[in-house]
């Protein structure tokens, strides 16, 4: 059934399941007993923008993203919100359902995900790969998912979440469904971040992939 919108303007997006699912498998990261994740309206906001898709065809509106905000604000964990949502949930479109909304699966059912968290340095990687653990050690989803949290990354039952820094040669060939970009406003030649950058979109668009950015905001 096609796309039906409930009013004037609105927008076909798989992020409604997404938001229903990070509340439901991932727990608050930073916090001294269980609570579930809850996004800001703005965060859930970009969210929804983020997993647009076109009303005819289902596919993305979106490939390539920048979340661009002051330190603080919270871009760490929404990456890593997003980075989980990416490697288990319901993020690749698989039709409408009975009302005309959008239904999503999950990469595993297509292709082996791989996730990537990646910075110009290790210090910098670990800014969205330590809360997004966080959120899937103390989460409901350990108890839905075969999985296998590490130090350096995250085992799947299939595919891999991984932070890998600017040594960008060595990633060369290798098929992210996504991959998050932190602090890209100091990726520059001279430290290999405009060639990391190049082979992560490279690599991710060779199999619909997208990346996203987050650079700390200009004054």
């Amino acid at each position: 059934m096609p796309w039906k919108p409930d009013f004037p303007g609105e927008q076909p997006s798989l992020g409604w399941a997404m938001l229903d699912w990070y509340t439901d498998m991932l727990a608050q990261p930073d916090s001294a007993e269980y609570q579930p994740l809850q996004l800001t309206t703005e965060q859930a906001q970009f969210v929804l923008d983020w997993y647009r898709v076109d009303p005819l065809t289902g596919r993305f509106v979106y490939r390539r993203g920048v979340l661009s905000r002051a330190k603080g604000w919270g871009k760490s964990p929404i990456m890593g919100a997003l980075g989980a949502g990416e490697a288990l949930g319901p993020v690749v479109f698989d039709g409408w359902d009975a009302d005309g909304r959008p239904v999503g699966k999950p990469w595993s059912e297509i292709r082996t995900p791989r996730v990537q968290f990646a910075a110009l340095n290790e210090d910098q990687t670990r800014n969205a790969f330590e809360p997004m653990s966080e959120m899937l050690r103390e989460g409901p989803v350990m108890d839905y998912y075969d999985i296998e949290p590490m130090e350096t990354f995250v085992a799947l039952s299939k595919g891999r979440i991984e932070y890998i820094t600017a040594a960008a040669l060595s990633k060369e060939g290798e098929k992210p469904v996504f991959a998050a970009l932190d602090q890209s406003e100091g990726w520059v030649k001279s430290n290999g971040g405009v060639n990391l950058a190049a082979v992560l979109r490279r690599n991710a668009g060779k199999i619909g992939g997208r990346t996203i950015e987050t650079p700390n905001s200009y004054r």
